[in-house]
């Protein structure tokens, strides 16, 4: 009798869990426009951080955005213009579950706390103050690189063009860009990918030389782990802006500093208007630009 009163109150107290964890069919991560949703019969503003049921309805107007994460760790997209049932949306995720709903509430968060965590590791740029410095961490333990390819941004000095020397250790040249933006996707590839770690040095057309920087990419069980993670939560082989935008997140909060740089350029790009604001906050978290 005892057995079945303790297995009865187990199943009581997991009951509210239960219920909670379903409570809610998408979290709002991003919102652009006059976005509404109606839970009962009237509309109302729809804010970043609010949750939608599966029985609520969403409202796009023209040039307006949604970008959402769903209760499994999937994020999505919208941008149709009108009305969309939240049950017609959440059959739009792929099935399965991620890891990543547990960083909704990093992605929510203030700038204030997601600085706070960046200063308290060490991870802000702390670069001596010259004319040409590169958005990269100082500290080679920090520069760890997952992707197959890093944005290398640096200060511009009003310079026509800029050249972009990459190198390994013995400071031999692996590969070399002449830009005339200051910033630069490198790719490891050719000489590149079979080097563990390189350098990267920009000179501008004024004179210009930044200090050496170090970039290493990551490899091992770690480097799996975190591409795993990554793959998981893509919703298609063509990211969307909020599929770039959840994965700046991930890198950010596990201080893969470099690769976060990357994922939000590329979010800001796809969608301007809506993430463009979250990869300039990133560069100020980093310290690389002022408020």
């Amino acid at each position: 009798m005892k057995t079945v009163r303790f297995i009865s109150l187990a199943v009581l107290l997991l009951i509210p869990a239960l219920i909670h964890a379903q409570s809610f069919a998408f979290k709002v991560l991003a919102s652009k426009g006059s976005t509404e949703v109606k839970s009962g019969e009237a509309w109302e503003p729809l804010k970043v951080g609010a949750q939608l049921k599966a029985s609520d309805e969403v409202k796009i107007p023209a040039n307006g955005y949604l970008g959402l994460m769903h209760a499994s760790g999937k994020p999505l997209q919208v941008k149709e213009v009108g009305n969309h049932k939240v049950v017609d949306l959440a059959s739009q995720v792929s099935k399965g579950s991620s890891a990543l709903n547990k960083y909704t509430d990093f992605i929510l968060s203030s700038n204030q706390e997601k600085q706070n965590k960046l200063a308290a590791t060490g991870a802000v740029h702390r670069g001596v103050k010259k004319e040409i410095m590169l958005c990269l961490p100082s500290d080679p333990a920090k520069a760890e690189v997952v992707g197959d390819r890093f944005l290398a941004l640096w200060t511009a000095d009003g310079s026509a063009t800029y050249k972009v020397v990459v190198m390994d250790f013995g400071e031999d040249v692996l590969l070399s860009y002449e830009v005339t933006e200051p910033f630069v996707l490198i790719e490891f590839k050719e000489k590149i990918a079979s080097t563990p770690q390189i350098l990267v040095q920009v000179t501008s057309s004024e004179g210009n030389v930044s200090d050496k920087y170090t970039v290493k990419r990551l490899s091992g069980n770690k480097r799996k782990k975190i591409i795993d993670d990554v793959e998981d939560l893509m919703q298609s082989a063509q990211p969307t802006g909020i599929d770039k935008f959840v994965q700046a997140s991930y890198f950010e909060s596990h201080l893969m500093i470099v690769d976060a740089l990357t994922a939000y350029k590329a979010a800001a790009e796809l969608e301007p208007d809506v993430y463009q604001e979250e990869y300039e906050g990133f560069l100020v978290r980093f310290g690389f630009k002022k408020e």
